[in-house]
């Protein structure tokens, strides 16, 4: 029996990850307007449904894949203020906790309301456009049918592992760029493409599926979570910043003078 015409299991596993990873979407935005933590859960949905997608996109159909792509896109994107603020208000409150200066903590901790009357308008935002995220709920299980409609059975082990290995290429081009660079936009380029590739390691694992043999080894999961940690803290702390900025504007004097200095981040340790 051929690579193309072995067992469908693997398909089968990959249609039921996705019916997981759809329900999930769906309970986290049912949650998100009382609890923030929904808003976060709603993201990593998301983006684990769309590393899978674009692991079986060749199989599956582009074109088909493509269209509930750009829809969760759309919808995580609807999400991604709300998300920044909750991660601007946890760093500055872990820059508090942190913070060996008085004067410092101090200057944290009068921030911290400030931060938190600003997500609570955004929020109040969101909701004035789709009460209870209703419209949001409704989106998400639109595409959790047409998950259902992809043709699974059409997926095998080989073009995972052909996509994990353009995953990984994908990444090492982000990650040259960013070393050569050093620009934000390049920065975020290579977290982006490397969460991509976590998720998508994941996926694997549960789906059964070890990387390719032939051509460059896969890195490891546990060095590809490293180093997307350390790329997030960077990010956590631009955020921070640039939220300090938009107070700042509105009044003077209000950014810490050592603001960033507790939450030092580790060396980054890039991909071999």
């Amino acid at each position: 029996m051929s690579p193309r015409t072995a067992s469908p299991r693997t398909g089968e596993r990959a249609a039921a990850l996705a019916a997981a990873d759809a329900r999930a979407l769906a309970s986290a935005l049912a949650l998100a307007p009382a609890n923030p933590a929904g808003v976060h859960e709603a993201r990593k949905s998301v983006r684990r449904l769309r590393s899978l997608l674009a692991l079986g996109r060749r199989a599956l159909g582009r074109e088909a894949v493509d269209a509930v792509d750009r829809d969760l896109r759309a919808l995580a994107k609807a999400l991604s203020a709300l998300r920044d603020g909750q991660v601007v208000q946890e760093t500055a409150r872990q820059l508090a906790d942190e913070a060996s200066d008085a004067d410092e903590r101090s200057t944290w901790e009068a921030l911290l309301p400030r931060l938190a009357e600003r997500q609570q308008h955004r929020l109040a935002e969101a909701l004035r456009d789709d009460p209870g995220f209703v419209r949001q709920q409704a989106q998400a299980h639109r595409q959790a049918e047409r998950l259902q409609q992809l043709p699974w059975h059409r997926l095998r082990r080989d073009d995972l592992r052909q996509a994990l290995a353009r995953s990984q290429r994908r990444q090492a081009r982000a990650q040259a760029a960013a070393i050569a660079s050093g620009r934000v936009d390049d920065l975020h380029d290579w977290r982006r493409r490397s969460r991509r590739l976590r998720m998508q390691l994941t996926a694997l694992r549960k789906l059964r599926v070890r990387p390719p043999a032939d051509g460059p080894p896969a890195p490891g999961l546990r060095q590809v979570s490293r180093l997307v940690d350390q790329l997030g803290v960077l990010q956590d702390l631009a955020l921070l910043a640039q939220a300090l900025e938009d107070l700042e504007t509105a009044r003077p004097r209000t950014r810490p003078a050592a603001a960033g200095r507790s939450r030092t981040p580790s060396p980054i340790q890039p991909l071999a």
